[in-house]
């Protein structure tokens, strides 16, 4: 009797196996389609904190980096453009004064505006939240693609100009 229940369970695990193994290379296809979709993407979703996309991105065009200190005394002589490159809500929510809200996305459409208040010697200097945050690198990469030069990054420049208590506006410009 043992041995018929043992045969039946070796039958049963043979039946079992081609559907296993099956799932398993749909699986592995799968995810192998999903990783070479994301790869090609533009806006692909870095694996691991790395994305080949974003590399050569942030490679093709430098934009200089903006002390604190160097911006807000850029602002005190007025010589400064601030541009807001974090999403609407957050911007209403609290910006510098003056500051305009310009996404990485509506760069190349807002440049013209950028272009008639830009003078000789100011400086636009592109913000966004947090040491990692790409929208200001973005945005002045954008904005240089544009023609506008003098286009610099204040990294983490929403958190540090709130820490600092420099002036701050709320709402809509």
């Amino acid at each position: 009797m043992a041995g018929l229940q043992q045969k039946r369970a070796l039958t049963n695990a043979a039946k079992l196996y081609p559907a296993v193994k099956e799932a398993v290379i749909l699986v592995v296809i799968a995810g192998i389609v999903a990783i070479l979709f994301n790869a090609l993407r533009p806006a692909g979703i870095p694996l691991c904190g790395f994305s080949p996309a974003i590399i050569f991105q942030n490679q093709s065009v430098s934009v200089p980096e903006i002390a604190l200190s160097a911006a807000h005394d850029l602002y005190l002589k007025r010589k400064a453009i601030f541009v807001d490159a974090r999403d609407p809500f957050s911007y209403e929510e609290g910006h510098l004064p003056g500051a305009l809200n310009i996404y990485p996305d509506e760069a190349a459409i807002r440049a013209a505006e950028l272009k008639k208040i830009v003078s000789a010697d100011s400086v636009i200097i592109t913000y966004c939240d947090g040491p990692q945050c790409p929208l200001s690198k973005q945005t002045a990469q954008a904005l240089q693609s544009q023609g506008l030069s003098g286009v610099q990054v204040l990294v983490n420049g929403w958190s540090l100009w709130l820490n600092a208590g420099y002036p701050v506006a709320r709402g809509k410009p």
